[in-house]
């Protein structure tokens, strides 16, 4: 993955998940995710750029606290990457770390691990 497209990641991803126009978050996400992308979750694996796109909608659109927020900078690894973020809801604040598994520059696998944030 180029050196620049590492140094987005963090800024593009973080935009794209708290992005509320449809339009504008399928752009950003052209910009990082492949249009194949697999999403991965404990519950559920989510298939393709629109698929990933709608989630992010829904949760945006059923939760109006919903934010995300990095907790430290993204660290690569050859052809990954992890973040650390906060995910705040209205049922109160999450922990997450995304996984991330790059192809051709774009992001081709995302792993999302999640757990209520310790008190």
């Amino acid at each position: 993955m180029a050196n620049k497209l590492f140094s987005e990641l963090q800024e593009i991803h973080v935009a794209a998940w708290n992005e509320k126009d449809g339009a504008k978050r399928d752009e950003l996400l052209k910009k990082i995710y492949s249009d194949d992308i697999k999403m991965y979750d404990k519950e559920f694996i989510l298939d393709g750029l629109k698929a990933v796109s709608d989630f992010i909608g829904k949760l945006i659109a059923e939760d109006p606290a919903f934010n995300f927020s990095a907790a430290k900078p993204i660290e690569e690894l050859q052809n990954s990457a992890r973040l650390f973020g906060h995910i705040q809801t209205s049922g109160g604040m999450l922990n997450s770390m995304d996984f991330f598994l790059i192809e051709n520059e774009k992001v081709k696998h995302l792993y999302a691990f999640m757990a209520p944030a310790e008190n």
